[in-house]
Formats: C-alpha cells, sequence, structure tokens
C-alpha cells in the first residue's frame, strides 16, 4: 500500500487551480456572442428611440445569428418604408417572402414599395426627355397591361388626360375642316361702273 504523500497532492491542487483559473480568463476575456432574442430586444429599443441605423444594424445580426427568421427582415422593411426607403423596404420585403411566401404584410410593403419605386423611375424618364427603345416600350406595354388588369383600364387613363384628348380631337377635326373648305373668291374693288363695262 502506497503512503499518502502530502507534497504530491499539493502539486495536483496547484495544476488544478491553474487550469480553473486559466479557463475562468478565457471566459472572461471571449464574451459569449449575444443570442438571437438579445439581438431583436437591442434592435427594438434602438427603434423605440428613434435610432433606425443602429436598429437596422442589429436587425442584420439578428438575421446572421438565426438566417432561417423572417423576423428581422420584416422589421427591416417596416422601418426602410417608414422612412420612405422604398428600394431597402422591397429588398426587405422579398427576403421575408422568400421564407414565407403567405405573409401579408411583407406582401402588402412589397406592393407599396414596388410602386413607389416604379413612380419614381417614370418621373425620373419624364425628367429625362430621352427616346424609348423598342426594348423599353415593350416592357413598359406589358407593365401597364399588367397595371390594367389588376386596377381596371380607367386608372391608365385619367379623366384630366380624357379631357385633353378629346379636346385635341376637337381642334384636330376643325382644323382638317377648315382646309378642305374652298377658298373664297376675292374680287377687286373698284368702280361699280367698271366692273358693269360702262365707260
Amino acid at each position: 500500500m502506497k503512503s499518502f504523500d502530502p507534497h504530491r497532492l499539493a502539486r495536483f491542487g496547484a495544476a488544478a487551480a491553474l487550469l480553473l483559473g486559466l479557463g475562468a480568463c478565457a471566459t472572461l476575456g471571449e464574451p459569449a456572442a449575444p443570442t438571437y432574442r438579445d439581438t431583436m430586444a437591442s434592435a427594438r429599443t434602438y427603434a423605440d428611440a428613434g435610432q433606425v441605423r443602429e436598429a437596422v444594424a442589429a436587425l442584420q445580426r439578428a438575421a446572421t445569428v438565426l438566417p432561417a427568421s423572417k423576423e428581422p427582415w420584416l422589421e427591416i422593411a417596416r422601418l426602410r418604408a417608414s422612412q420612405g426607403r422604398h428600394v431597402d423596404a422591397l429588398a426587405a420585403a422579398e427576403q421575408v417572402l422568400r421564407r414565407d411566401p403567405a405573409d401579408p404584410e411583407a406582401s402588402e410593403i412589397s406592393i407599396g414599395s414596388g410602386l413607389q419605386v416604379a413612380l419614381q423611375t417614370m418621373k425620373r424618364l419624364r425628367a429625362a426627355d430621352a427616346a424609348s427603345d423598342e426594348e423599353r416600350i415593350a416592357e413598359a406595354k406589358v407593365i401597364a397591361l399588367l397595371m390594367a388588369e389588376v386596377f381596371g383600364p380607367e386608372l391608365l387613363v385619367t379623366d384630366e388626360f380624357r379631357s385633353r384628348l378629346a379636346q385635341e380631337a376637337v381642334e384636330s377635326y376643325r382644323a382638317s375642316r377648315v382646309e378642305k373648305l374652298p377658298k373664297a373668291q376675292t374680287r377687286p374693288k373698284g368702280d361699280p361702273l367698271d366692273l358693269l363695262g360702262g365707260d
């Protein structure tokens, strides 16, 4: 039977304490990564304080922590739509719909922001006053037909535009009638006796 060695026990105890100390230092030196729930809570705190940039950054981190979740993207879509940043809102809403195609709010944001983007694009085209090529005209026709199917054909022709077209048509008709009338024959003004052939 081996005799009890107090020195050996002391060395073992010191080694164990050293290992525990190193483990504690490593734990203190490297804080645990924030959880999905913590990151989402942080994002909502920023959003409530009106710090949208910080809120969006936190939401993007949450999306990285849990890529399958649609919630961070839906929050981003809401924030960007409220800012009027419709391109960003549309992109975030599309991320939601990839994860849940039936999400009604994401669908609504996607439609609303998509129409706003289209409106801004049309305003740019009108301001540029650039000639459209055949491909662009064909795309515009497809969009116009789809809009007529969804919203009704009267959407494409407003009352003001219809009145203007009618006025232009009336003016064009009147101009064409004037052109077709025979020209009035002009007679030289002079002495009536000259016209009768008298001396």
